[in-house]
């Protein structure tokens, strides 16, 4: 009698586990995020100085510790001395714990302040440990006097330097204050004299008449 309670009861409990797994099945696990913040701030800091600063209007959050900006981000790096470096700004971006590395997507603009320089391109990586930014994607750098292009990058975060891994050409700009400086110079206008008045010479044949009438 006991062998037949016991064959039930372990039939009962194993059909108990195999619904729960069938309902496991229906309903996946979630993977979305944990967390939504709005106005997120985060600093990296070094010796109590603040050398990023990455501002995002939502910052989202997964249990993995991964993170998404959905609505643009904003970074700035600064100097050891407080000096503001160079900016980063971008339409999206994602954040991955595993590698520690910041994916920027979209309309990507970097403008670098130590060297006066802009980067546009539409994927950008950047290493918080190594410091640097880079991309394997089709790059445009303006600078006062000329426009590079090409595809691939690394670069300091701070974009005082820069290599391109494949450059495909270079434009040089014309400089605005040389061709002000070329350009012809207005002629100073000259005031006009009045020339003096020339008398008309007495009429011979006037006189002659008035001459003989007296």
């Amino acid at each position: 009698m006991r062998k037949i309670l016991f064959a039930s009861f372990f039939i009962t409990l194993s059909w108990a586990c195999s619904e729960e797994e069938k309902k496991a099945k229906e309903f996946p696990e979630y993977e979305g995020p944990t967390m939504e913040v709005d106005s997120s701030t985060i600093l990296y800091s070094d010796s109590a100085v603040v050398r990023v600063k990455i501002m995002a209007p939502k910052q989202l959050e997964f249990e993995n510790g991964d993170k998404e900006f959905p609505n643009t981000i904003f970074i700035e790096f600064f100097e050891p001395s407080g000096e503001l470096s160079s900016t980063l700004e971008a339409d999206k971006a994602f954040y991955t714990k595993e590698t520690d590395l910041y994916k920027a997507t979209g309309d990507v603009e970097v403008i670098g302040y130590l060297e006066p320089q802009k980067l546009n391109t539409e994927e950008l990586f950047w290493s918080p440990k190594k410091e640097e930014i880079y991309t394997e994607t089709f790059v445009r750098i303006e600078t006062d006097d000329q426009i590079s292009t090409g595809t691939g990058l690394t670069a300091k975060q701070d974009f005082s330097s820069y290599r391109i891994l494949e450059p495909k050409g270079t434009i040089y700009l014309e400089n605005d204050s040389s061709e002000s400086n070329s350009s012809p110079q207005p002629e100073p206008i000259q005031e006009k004299k009045d020339e003096p008045k020339r008398l008309k010479a007495p009429d011979k044949k006037l006189l002659k008449s008035q001459a003989e009438n007296d």
